[in-house]
C-alpha cells in the first residue's frame, strides 16, 4: 500500500470520527432544548395548579379531582425529564451525585465536590452476602 493511499485512510478515518462527533454532539443539544422546554412546561403546570386551588378556596369550592389530574400531569413531566437528564448525563459519561447532584465521571467513587459515596454499577450487581 503507497503512502497516498495510507494517508487517504487516515485522512478518511478522521472524517468518520469527526462526523460521529458532530453527530453526538447534535442529539446532545437536542435533549437538552427538549430537557429546557419539559421544564418550562413543568413551571407552567405548577402556576396552573397554584392559579386553580388560589381560585377553588377564593370559591369556597373544592375539587380534588381536577387538582389530582394536575398533580399527575406534572408528575409524570418530572419524571420524563429524569429520564431526559439521565440520558443526557450518559451521553456525557457523567453520573450524578446524589447528594449535591455534582457531574462525576462514571466509575468514580466518591463525588469530587461533596466526598458522598457514589452508586456504582458493580455494588449493585454484587449479589448479597448471607
Amino acid at each position: 500500500m503507497s503512502g497516498f493511499d495510507e494517508l487517504f485512510l487516515k485522512a478518511k478515518e478522521l472524517a468518520n470520527v469527526a462526523g460521529n462527533k458532530a453527530q453526538e454532539l447534535t442529539e446532545l443539544a437536542k435533549l437538552r432544548m427538549q430537557a429546557t422546554q419539559l421544564k418550562s412546561d413543568i413551571d407552567a403546570n405548577y402556576l396552573k395548579l397554584g392559579e386553580i386551588i388560589y381560585e377553588l378556596n377564593k370559591a369556597g369550592a373544592e375539587n380534588e379531582e381536577l387538582i389530582d389530574m394536575c398533580i399527575a400531569e406534572i408528575t409524570a413531566q418530572l419524571e420524563e425529564l429524569e429520564a431526559l437528564n439521565a440520558k443526557i448525563d450518559e451521553m456525557k459519561n457523567v453520573v450524578k451525585c446524589p447528594n449535591c447532584m455534582a457531574a462525576n465521571p462514571i466509575g468514580a467513587i466518591y463525588c469530587a465536590r461533596c466526598g458522598a459515596a457514589l452508586k456504582t454499577e458493580e455494588k449493585a450487581e454484587e449479589p448479597a452476602q448471607e
